[in-house]
């Protein structure tokens, strides 16, 4: 009899598994855990052992984008139940859903366990509306010397409809890459001395998020030309653009949140 490959959203802290994730690496014959595409706050391998008893392996990219038929697709055609543990939420990622159809084409079957991940999360947690939330994209290091400019598309699209843009930022734990901040930010402004069209200036706000739903979360909305030099902080890191025209209950609640949580 055919098992199955399911992928478990570990949440953005490891206290915020849910209850049918921790149910189904207790049924499992095979757990795994992504270690390279994000972070997930707390020590989730020694919670899960508590709770599950079951030793969680660790897998790196090779193993996930280039192994994967031999470490998750043939155990599972063999018979066996395999799980990995995803941070935040399993299909927000595109090496996840790669997965999911490469292991559907073999027809081995799946399950999906949801979990809090950054998107929405980084947007309501911070106060905005989540209607109003615009197209996503990820903010990189320059590759040979060149940087990509569809960030800033995205947000010329995003501003053109008045809504947020989220920023999510460049990490690869394999390399000890983990974009800051203040990174995100210098970045947004070489792009805008590239094109030069007007959207990123000093005074324009926009909502920095790290570490969210950790002990040290810390969300701060305030002037770009402030972001430029916040300090340092665990990460993983977010930047909202907000929205040219906020709503005043926006700007209240985020104001609210900021006071409180802008460490």
């Amino acid at each position: 009899m055919a098992g199955k490959i399911i992928l478990v959203g570990s949440g953005l802290s490891a206290d915020l598994i849910t209850l049918r994730g921790v149910k189904r690496i207790s049924e499992a014959d095979l757990v795994f855990a992504d270690s390279y595409t994000s972070i997930t706050l707390g020590d989730l391998r020694t919670l899960l052992m508590s709770l599950t008893g079951k030793e969680v392996v660790y897998l790196k990219r090779e193993d996930i984008e280039e192994r994967y038929l031999d470490v998750l697709v043939k155990p599972a055609l063999n018979g066996l139940n395999v799980v990995l543990v995803v941070p935040g939420n399993p299909l927000d990622a595109t090496t996840h859903t790669a997965l999911l159809n490469e292991a559907s084409r073999r027809g081995v079957d799946f399950e999906v366990v949801p979990a809090p991940g950054i998107i929405p999360n980084a947007l309501t947690m911070s106060g905005l509306m989540i209607y109003r939330l615009g197209k996503v994209a990820t903010l990189t290091y320059p590759k040979s010397g060149v940087i990509s400019e569809y960030p800033y598309d995205v947000l010329k699209d995003n501003d053109s409809r008045n809504l947020h843009t989220v920023f999510l930022t460049e990490i690869d734990l394999e390399r000890g890459v983990k974009m800051q901040i203040r990174e995100a930010v210098e970045i947004l402004y070489t792009l805008e001395e590239i094109r030069g069209e007007g959207l990123v200036n000093d005074l324009r706000r926009a909502i920095a998020v790290s570490s969210l739903t950790g002990p040290s979360q810390r969300i701060c909305f305030k002037p770009l030309k402030e972001l430029k030099s916040i300090p340092d902080h665990e990460g993983p890191h977010t930047l909202i653009m907000t929205s040219p025209g906020m709503h005043f209950m926006e700007e209240e609640v985020a104001e609210i949140i900021s006071k409180k949580y802008c460490q």
